[in-house]
């Protein structure tokens, strides 16, 4: 039967067993081939994946490698011309910085880059005095092909966009690593065998395994975009407040290619709301290394073109090249003396070769006692181990470990720290805060003139009355404070100049004692600046004990001070002396002129008063004998001596007045009209208003009325040997009481407290002490019989009687006689008198700036043609009074100047102490230092105990006229108050430092003030290394124009820089800085400043837009206000750009481009380092992805 076609075979079972084992033994040989297969191919890919990663890992470890030989090349290029300081092996100080090698040396660069340093390249890194770089490349460039095909073209170095090379001749070349190090090439060459490039062999140390190619960019000169700038919405008010600091820069300019409303809107997210707050609170606060919870910022240099090309933020690329996301600075001075006195032209003395001084204490020309106090920062280090205990600017406390060799100004002083010292004691600091940062304490004044009442002290004295220098600081483990700053920053020789130079003994050298101690005047300099920044009106006053006397070193607000005394005598109109009579009476008057010389008042302003204390001599050989029985002078002559003490009050109008210098009215006294009463005991005077007084008759003239002085005169008192006889008036007549003048204020505790003398301080040996004038008030008329007998020329509230004439043009005095015994030919001729002592000419005691205790008063005669309209304002140079003998204001030789400080001449003009430039108008920046020690000459100036001729805040005018650099006229020329936290360091420079008219200076060539810039800070970071700071050597006309733009120059008027100054500004210091290196930021003052315009006066350099632009000393220092704390010297930041390629040559290279890459890596390593010291500060590291 056949099969059913739908039915499949029947199986055999032993047929069906076979089968199947053939099968499965089959599949498991298939499946042992492909495991097979598959191990042999995994065994295969991960060799190449481990030979890819150890190549990388290779290119890895010489990319970094490469790194640290660049890094060490830098630090060795510190000490190329001469060793570093190594008393402390482990940390070396580089004393040898010049302008020269402040930065790196320029190698490989092209004008196509200025942010570009050095690239790798066939010729040394570096090359100095001691040693050259040994970072040499060969002659390969990155662009020519490798054997295996790979190179790396203009493209690839432009990543960073800090600039593009302009053809592949510009670019790196390669450095090759062989086992042993780093190579040219030019030695070992190729074979097989040997010590050759190729020769693979364990034992062959020149193996190449490896080459690296690098560009270095100084990024120290770019914008730190992670700060700078600030919303467009900012009021200007807001503005100005941080104008000092990074975040208050403009990046308005178009050249920037930044939006800055996106910019703040995205990286300030958070903040912008409160920037103001944000920059002073948070920013000032932590180094800027922080971002502001909420807030975006940028990670990486690689982050910010990635936001540039995205055109996130607000940026673009054009805006690439002037901006940084890594900025460091050390928060320490580096400041060092960088002049003897003797290259600008001053003297020769050992003392004052500061430059050649910097790095001695006590080795001569100094002693132990007597030390050297302008160091170079870095080089004043503590010998052991401390832990130091500093301050906040809020008041905390906060330590930091120093080791031996660690420079002793660890940080920067916050001026913040100033608001501290407040006039009623601490505020926000505790005391042993203040004790520590000022060396002050509040407590009861030791002056007994001042018992119970409560002042700030300065305790950290030597046993010889001098502030501690800084390396007796170090010695006592501790951080110094801010008058050990000041006085380790201001040139010694520019300090204690004394009026009376050479004069040991007598009246004028007790009147100038105070002048020689620099204690006194940094003290002084240090309370004026406390007085700057404080909001309120009442004077700083700091007590030191000085060789066991309690000496008071009084600061500076706007408030008036007493310029002159005029002593007044005359008989009053209304009752003449007549032809018979043999008696009268004189009345005796003290005046005062009072000045507040400054631009601006202040609303509040503490209560004033006036205080007239000491002894004062009246005597004439014709007094009345009768009434006074006391005999005064070397000729016993009838007299009194009245012991004074006598004050009243301003009123509210005349606290904020005195504008001009002015005479003191009854309306600006407190209370009730002072009555005209006569004191009727010799030791009182009463505040009166007096007769009408001068030419002009002026009226309601407040003066402090002594004793009457009755004089025996007529028939009894013929003169037979003198045309006139004198009366004399001496202030400070009895030594025991010598006379002052004292402007008081009353405090805030109630207690009333002096803050300026007509004549040096509250030490009464400063004071007038004998010093008389002559008065000539009494004259010989003839008799009817012939004879002559004595009368009053000098009379008060009237005319002069019939037959004395005044000469309206001269102010003499005369009378017609018939036979005058004096004439020639005997019985000729008139009694001429060249002295009007009605006020007008009276003899006065006269200060040229009533905020100075130095070089300042003097004695004057106001006679000759000087305008008697003059005399109520007293004004010492007016533009009004310019004729012939007071073009230069008011002075002249001995016939008009009795007393003045012995290191002037002959002629003494006070008021050209505003300029103190011998009528120059090279200045700024002449080496000339000539004065008029002997002989007539119409300018008066003087030089510091250095030799140095300093120029006066008015002293860029040159030798123009009254109507310009006129401080005692010209609004503008007057000094400033802030009354207000320092915005910069540079608005240090309003502090006035007690020489006439000299505020700290910012300006000149000769400046000893200039390393305040750089002691000082406005931010109030407590770290070692702080962020958001250019370097002054930026090749990058853009960066400093957006630091510029929108400076205040005036912070009365508002004036700021515009944008076009601003250009000018920054273009013609990146020229200087093309050419020459700015090593520290004291060369702003030192040598910037004078290079925008070595002549001045009517010469208008194209940097300023106006004379008063660039003659200005408040205006012409705008610039080192904006670049004082945006700003920097001292660290390099840098970015090295390395590209590393592991590999080797093969072996039949054998030319140097035949080099087979195996793998690669490129970093980009972000360093700063300190150039005074090596050290690396910090660094950041990107790999970059390309």
């Amino acid at each position: 039967m056949s099969r059913s076609p739908d039915r499949f075979p029947r199986s055999t079972p032993d047929l069906r067993t076979r089968g199947v084992a053939l099968i499965t033994v089959l599949s498991l040989v298939v499946i042992v081939c492909l495991i097979l297969v598959a191990f042999v191919a995994a065994m295969r890919i991960e060799r190449t994946a481990s030979y890819s990663y150890g190549q990388s890992i290779s290119a890895e470890q010489i990319g970094q490698g490469g790194l640290r030989r660049i890094i060490a090349e830098l630090q060795y290029e510190m000490g190329k011309d001469a060793a570093p300081l190594l008393d402390y092996p482990r940390k070396p100080v580089y004393t040898n910085v010049t302008a020269t090698n402040i930065m790196p040396q320029y190698v490989g660069t092209n004008a196509d880059m200025p942010n570009l340093i050095k690239i790798s390249t066939t010729t040394p890194p570096y090359t100095g005095a001691l040693s050259s770089g040994q970072l040499i490349a060969t002659k390969v460039n990155t662009s020519i092909t490798a054997q295996n095909g790979r190179f790396v073209g203009t493209n690839r170095w432009n990543l960073p966009e800090l600039g593009r090379f302009p053809g592949t001749n510009s670019t790196p070349n390669w450095i090759l690593m062989t086992r042993s190090g780093v190579t040219d090439g030019s030695s070992g060459g190729f074979g097989t065998t040997g010590n050759t490039l190729n020769n693979a062999s364990p034992g062959n140390t020149n193996f190449v395994i490896g080459r690296f190619a690098y560009a270095i960019y100084d990024t120290g000169g770019l914008l730190d975009i992670t700060q700078a700038g600030y919303p467009s919405s900012l009021p200007p008010s807001d503005i100005q407040q941080i104008k000092g600091l990074l975040p208050g820069t403009s990046l308005s300019d178009t050249n920037l290619a930044i939006d800055v409303q996106k910019l703040t809107a995205w990286r300030n997210a958070a903040s912008r709301s409160g920037y103001v707050q944000y920059v002073t609170n948070f920013l000032a606060t932590n180094s800027g290394q922080t971002v502001y919870p909420g807030d975006n910022t940028f990670l990486s240099r690689q982050d910010l073109i990635k936001a540039a090309k995205d055109a996130v933020a607000g940026l673009t690329t054009n805006a690439l090249p002037n901006l940084t996301t890594f900025s460091r600075d050390r928060n320490a001075p580096s400041w060092g003396p960088m002049f003897n006195a003797t290259d600008l032209g001053g003297t020769n003395s050992a003392s004052y070769a500061y430059r050649n001084n910097a790095g001695i204490s006590t080795s001569s020309p100094f002693t132990a006692v007597n030390r050297n106090p302008n160091r170079l920062l870095p080089g004043v280090r503590y010998g052991s181990a401390y832990t130091i205990t500093d301050y906040n600017s809020t008041g905390a406390a906060y330590t930091y470990q120093v080791q031996p060799g660690d420079a002793v100004v660890q940080r920067r002083f916050p001026l913040a720290r100033l608001a501290w010292v407040g006039p009623n004691g601490p505020t926000g600091a505790s005391v042993t805060a203040i004790r520590a940062c000022f060396g002050l304490s509040w407590g009861p004044s030791a002056d007994p003139n001042l018992p119970g009442v409560n002042v700030w002290k300065y305790e950290e004295l030597t046993a010889k009355s001098t502030i501690k220098t800084l390396d007796q600081v170090a010695s006592e483990g501790r951080a110094p404070n801010f008058f050990e700053l000041l006085q380790a920053a201001i040139l010694r020789g520019s300090l204690g100049v004394n009026g009376n130079a050479g004069v040991t003994s007598g009246t004028t050298y007790n009147m100038s004692i105070h002048q020689s101690f620099p204690a006194f005047q940094i003290l002084r300099m240090g309370a004026a600046a406390i007085d700057q920044a404080d909001a309120d009106s009442f004077p700083t006053v700091i007590e030191y004990q000085q060789s066991g006397s309690p000496w008071q070193a009084c600061g500076v607000e706007s408030l008036p001070g007493i310029i002159s005394v005029t002593p007044v005598l005359g008989v009053p109109n209304s009752s003449p002396q007549t032809e018979g009579e043999t008696s009268a009476t004189a009345a005796v008057y003290l005046s005062f002129n009072l000045w507040n010389p400054h631009r601006t008042t202040p609303a509040s302003i503490p209560e004033l008063r006036i205080r007239v204390r000491g002894s004062v001599g009246v005597y004439n050989m014709h007094g009345d004998p009768a009434i006074l029985t006391s005999t005064l002078g070397s000729k016993s002559e009838p007299g009194f001596s009245a012991d004074l003490d006598e004050a009243i009050e301003l009123s509210v109008a005349a606290r904020t007045g005195f504008t001009t210098p002015s005479t003191l009215m009854v309306s600006d006294l407190q209370g009730t009209k002072p009555i005209s009463t006569t004191p009727s005991d010799f030791d009182k005077g009463e505040w009166v208003e007096a007769l009408p007084l001068g030419a002009s008759l002026t009226t309601n003239i407040a003066t402090l009325r002594l004793h009457d002085f009755p004089y025996k005169l007529g028939l009894n008192s013929a003169i037979t040997t003198d045309r006139y006889q004198s009366t004399k008036v001496a202030l400070g007549y009895d030594s025991v009481s010598p006379f002052n003048a004292v402007m008081e204020f009353r405090a805030p505790s109630g207690s009333w407290i002096p803050y300026q003398f007509a004549t040096g301080m509250n030490n009464n040996l400063t004071w007038f002490n004998s010093l008389g004038g002559n008065f000539y008030i009494v004259s010989a008329n003839a008799r009817t019989d012939g004879k002559y007998y004595a009368n009053f020329i000098a009379y008060l509230g009237g005319a002069y009687p019939a037959g004395w004439t005044t000469n309206a043009s001269s102010g003499a005095v005369y009378h017609s006689v018939a036979n005058d015994p004096w004439g020639t030919p005997a019985g000729t001729g008139i009694v001429y008198l060249t002295y009007n002592n009605t006020w007008d000419r009276s003899l006065m005691y006269a200060s040229n700036d009533p905020r100075s205790t130095r070089l300042n008063t003097w004695m004057f005669t106001r006679s000759g043609p000087l305008s008697i309209s003059a005399t109520q304002k007293m004004i010492l140079w007016s533009s009004t009074n310019i004729a012939t003998l007071f073009e230069k204001g008011f002075g002249g030789d001995s016939n008009y100047v009795q007393l003045k400080p012995t290191v002037f001449g002959t002629s003494y003009f006070p008021a050209q102490l505003a300029r103190n430039n011998y009528g120059s108008d090279t200045a700024i920046s002449s080496t000339s230092n000539t004065v008029t020690r002997t002989g007539s000459g119409s300018d008066t100036s003087y030089t510091d105990n250095d030799g140095l001729r300093r120029t006066a805040d008015s002293g860029l005018f040159g030798d123009a006229n009254a109507t310009t650099g006129n401080p005692f006229e010209r609004t503008l020329d007057k000094p400033v108050i802030l009354n207000r936290p320092f915005r910069s360091v540079g608005e240090i420079g309003y502090v006035f430092r007690d020489n006439p008219w000299r505020t700290a200076d910012f300006f000149s060539s000769k400046s000893a003030d200039s390393a305040l810039l750089d002691i000082f800070t406005v931010q109030d970071s407590t770290e070692r290394v702080v962020s958001g700071r250019v370097n002054l050597n930026t090749r990058n006309a853009n960066v400093l124009k957006a630091l510029f733009t929108e400076t205040m120059i005036d912070p009365v008027t508002n004036t700021t820089l515009s944008a076009t100054e601003a250009a000018t500004l920054a273009a013609t210091i990146t020229q200087f800085t093309s050419t020459n290196r700015i090593v520290n930021k004291s060369d702003l003052a030192n040598v910037v400043s004078p290079f925008l315009s070595p002549t001045t006066g009517s010469t208008l350099s194209t940097n300023f837009t106006s004379l008063d632009n660039q003659n200005l000393k408040l205006r012409r220092e705008a610039f080192v206000r904006a670049l004082t704390d945006t700003t920097q010297t001292r660290t390099w930041n840098l970015m090295i750009d390395i590209i590393a390629q592991a590999g080797r040559y093969g072996p039949a290279a054998n030319t140097l481009d035949k080099f087979i890459v195996e793998s690669e890596r490129r970093y980009w390593l972000h360093v700063a380092i300190d150039r005074f010291t090596g050290e690396v500060l910090d660094q950041k590291l990107e790999a970059v992805t390309e």
